[in-house]
């Protein structure tokens, strides 16, 4: 396994499973990050918003903005304001997934580039 690898298996598997007071200001931000792609992974914005309602959507909106693109932090936003629609997030869920680069590879770009700040 290369070293790009070992530093992200160790930020997934011990900086995300950490308390959000226990992390700095850019670990936060790309936990948030990481929990998100995970469960839209898993189960799309439902999921997402089940798993996760005590979530500070403006955090989240802005840690995607910084880590991933306008256009995924948008899609987020817009899910929100969707509660209420009848496709239950059907048309964001197919946005999320269709955007190149997708929020994983953001982040874990985002997780190498900030390598000595992130990891542990």
């Amino acid at each position: 396994m290369d070293e790009k690898s070992i530093r992200w298996n160790r930020f997934a598997d011990e900086i995300c499973d950490r308390e959000m007071d226990e992390l700095s200001e850019l670990q936060q931000k790309a936990v948030l990050c990481f929990w998100y792609d995970t469960e839209m992974n898993s189960g799309g914005h439902s999921g997402y918003f089940d798993c996760y309602p005590d979530t500070d959507y403006q955090a989240l909106y802005d840690a995607l903005l910084l880590i991933g693109s306008k256009e995924i932090a948008d899609n987020f936003k817009k899910a929100l304001t969707d509660e209420e629609e009848e496709d239950g997030w059907m048309e964001t869920d197919d946005a999320f997934y269709e955007f190149s680069p997708s929020l994983y590879e953001c982040l874990s770009e985002f997780v190498e580039n900030h390598k000595d700040e992130i990891s542990i």
